[in-house]
């Protein structure tokens, strides 16, 4: 799948979008795909309702890597476990945590602390990413929060280091910051669907992102599109039995093709002129689709992907 190589070269892949469009489907078939190309993959969320271990036949996995299929493996990360983590992973205060942050007057003044838990998140896709010796992944996607709560999981880092703060927390942090703003090893992708409304969000998103974030998304991948050939187009337009069905059909790709005109134009404008643009990936509508996931899904699904120009 060429639309994806340049999704394969990334040590991490974040994934964002409205709820309800199929974010983690497309995250799960992201990291499933890279993993059928010898890829050992990290597929991470952070969800008190689990997200992924459903799509591979698992219930949960929570807070402890579990390996789902061969080169794929998942972790939720929660809040609570995941600063534990930070602190003696990361800052390497292991006999500090166990006596002074576990205590509970401790525990509860850390979890007023603005943005601690988006920073210990970033800490540890920043850890699967690079300093995991132990399972050394080719690769690591996040199945991300929705899009306003991801800008401001990504504005985390300049908050801290803004904040006055000093120590071991600003330079973890810096760490941090500067691989998650680099090209090289990071990727966004943002799904969206082709109806009006969630079109004019991730339009807003896009603009928004580009202002706001000092690292481009790189994907935009439209969920649920009716893709049909042009043959095919034509006798639909053509058709007169079945007139419900027909009608319905009609008016569905009447409405796609207008809202993906929109998409186009709203990324043209924002991005005209700049050397890397994203890539815009058109994926079919699948229906329902049965859980587990078989193992050639993600292969399957993006191999009828079409990629478009803007």
């Amino acid at each position: 799948m060429t639309l994806l190589n340049s999704l394969l070269e990334k040590k991490l892949v974040l994934v964002t979008g409205k709820g309800g469009i199929g974010k983690s489907l497309t995250a799960a078939s992201i990291a499933q795909y890279a993993a059928s190309q010898g890829k050992k993959v990290c597929l991470v969320e952070s969800n008190a309702q689990e997200q992924l271990a459903p799509l591979f036949g698992q219930e949960r996995v929570g807070h402890k890597l579990q390996e789902l299929s061969p080169n794929l493996f998942a972790i939720n990360l929660n809040p609570q476990d995941n600063f534990r983590d930070f602190v003696v992973l990361h800052l390497g205060f292991a006999k500090l945590f166990e006596k002074v942050f576990t205590k509970p007057l401790v525990k509860s003044f850390i979890n007023m602390l603005p943005g601690i838990s988006e920073l210990t998140l970033l800490g540890r896709l920043y850890y699967f990413s690079q300093l995991d010796d132990k399972h050394n992944f080719d690769m690591v996607v996040l199945d991300g929060f929705a899009s306003g709560h991801f800008m401001s999981l990504l504005k985390t880092p300049d908050a801290v280091l803004d904040s006055g703060m000093v120590g071991p927390v600003i330079k973890e942090t810096k760490m941090v910051k500067d691989f998650i703003f680099d090209e090289r090893y990071v990727s966004v992708v943002l799904v969206t669907m082709p109806e009006n409304l969630i079109v004019s969000e991730a339009i807003d998103f896009s603009e928004r992102f580009k202002t706001e974030i000092p690292v481009p998304h790189s994907h935009v991948i439209v969920n649920r599109c009716l893709l049909l050939d042009e043959s095919e187009e034509q006798a639909l337009k053509s058709a007169s039995s079945m007139e419900l069905a027909v009608r319905y059909m009609k008016a569905r790709l009447e409405s796609e093709s207008s809202s993906l005109q929109r998409l186009k134009q709203g990324l043209h404008n924002i991005y005209q002129g700049l050397q890397k643009e994203p890539q815009l990936l058109l994926l079919p509508d699948l229906g329902a689709v049965d859980e587990p996931l078989s193992g050639q899904f993600a292969r399957s699904w993006f191999d009828q992907a079409e990629g478009v120009s803007f």
